[in-house]
């Protein structure tokens, strides 16, 4: 039985949606991308500097911003020009583990699963509204292939704020686990129990905050953003996907199996709803809500 969720329509969805009527009159060019050869089959895939890949974050992601820490940037190409764009970088959660297992302290372990060492977050991506439609899922499984061969574990969050269930990492194969945080018996976890900072239009994270402002304290923070907001968050949910030798992926696949559970749909794709995060008002319309 599937999990349905009420997030409404993507936010990447509605930003290909808008651009898709206004970009054309925006430029000197025009609908420069309609002379584009767009086959999936000729696309390619390849590193990216950071300014490319910003170009499109910001203007199609949903957090509008860059990673604190990027490792790793990809983009897909048509004709040469760059129609998509993904960056990898520290699971974060992986290094706070390791650090509260060395001081005696609870927190994530990944070392349980065989992962320390091995993870690589799958932090960012966004594709344009001209892009071929399969260009997310090509350039997510394309982009796996070019990283180091020690990051044999790779793992994507989606955001119910942002409408994301992770449609995305579903049509790439990847495995759902859910928010891992709700899963485990010792936390008192509830819905819109996470703290989010809302400046500028945007959700900063407790992490994010602490980067930039030392600390969560709400005075801490208006010292830098004066008219910063807090507001309740879902947490989030998590996806994984292996590479490496095929004994490899079984044997990463087999350590989280009593964690994975059936794909999570849109409220509007199903009718067997075994729970509901309503996080907005209006009625569900579209089933399309892939991040890219």
């Amino acid at each position: 039985m599937s999990l349905i969720i009420n997030v409404g329509v993507a936010h990447q969805k509605k930003i290909r949606d808008e651009r898709a009527k206004t970009a054309s009159t925006e430029n000197l060019f025009g609908s420069w991308w309609s002379e584009l050869d767009l086959s999936i089959s000729k696309a390619v895939v390849k590193p990216i500097d950071r300014n490319t890949c910003e170009s499109i974050i910001m203007e199609y992601e949903w957090l509008g911003c860059m990673p604190a820490v990027v490792w790793f940037m990809y983009g897909i190409f048509f004709d040469g020009a760059c129609g998509g764009v993904v960056c990898y970088g520290p699971e974060y959660s992986e290094n706070l583990g390791k650090i509260c297992r060395e001081q005696g302290k609870k927190g994530a372990d990944w070392s349980k699963y065989g992962y320390e060492g091995k993870m690589i977050l799958l932090s960012r991506g966004a594709c344009t509204h001209w892009a071929h439609p399969h260009s997310g899922s090509f350039l997510i499984r394309r982009s796996m292939n070019l990283l180091p061969k020690k990051y044999e574990v790779v793992t994507a969050t989606t955001d119910h704020a942002a409408g994301e269930i992770g449609t995305i990492y579903q049509a790439c194969g990847f495995s759902y686990v859910g928010s891992m945080r709700d899963s485990n018996a010792n936390v008192k976890s509830k819905a819109l129990d996470r703290d989010g900072w809302l400046i500028d239009g945007k959700i900063w994270s407790a992490r994010s905050i602490r980067a930039r402002c030392g600390s969560t304290k709400i005075e801490d923070i208006k010292k830098h953003f004066p008219t910063v907001e807090k507001i309740p968050q879902h947490a989030k949910h998590r996806y994984f996907a292996f590479k490496g030798s095929k004994g490899a992926k079984k044997a990463h696949l087999k350590s989280i199996l009593h964690l994975i559970k059936p794909y999570p749909k849109r409220a509007s794709e199903g009718s067997m709803v075994t729970r509901c995060d309503s996080i907005t008002k209006s009625s569900v319309q579209s089933t399309d809500d892939a991040p890219f």
